[in-house]
């Protein structure tokens, strides 16, 4: 009977190390359980965040962008001052050839007061009428 006994009190133990075991191996899962939740949450929050990255400008792409819009920009300036130094280059020669055929104009008319001065036609001469 005695050894029965010891088998009993042995098996009792078995059991409650088995019981023991069962309510740690319980505390495991339910923390395994937590950290899949957690994984899970921040997987979600990664995949949001890369979602975020891929639809922001990086700076180098703005630079190269902002690049492209100014050079497009410099050259149609360029090309307005160009014109306009034509333009006003064009002017310049026009008010010139103004100012010349103007002094012909009055260099005409003053030599041709001259030569009326010279000749003074008498049917002309309203001073010496009778």
């Amino acid at each position: 009977m005695v050894g029965t006994g010891f088998g009993l009190l042995r098996s009792l133990r078995v059991l409650g190390n088995i019981t023991r075991n069962s309510a740690g191996l319980e505390m495991i899962e339910a923390r395994v359980d937590t950290i899949n939740v957690a994984v899970a949450r921040l997987a979600d929050q990664t995949e949001q965040l890369q979602s975020r990255l891929d639809r922001m400008v990086t700076k180098d792409e703005l630079s190269q962008t902002l690049d492209v819009v100014f050079e497009r920009m410099e050259r149609g300036v360029d090309a307005r001052f160009a014109h306009q130094a034509r333009s006003v280059a064009a002017l310049r020669m026009m008010i010139g050839q103004t100012d010349e055929l103007l002094q012909r104009v009055l260099d005409g008319l003053e030599s041709m007061k001259n030569d009326a001065d010279g000749e003074q036609n008498p049917e002309w001469d309203l001073t010496q009428a009778s």
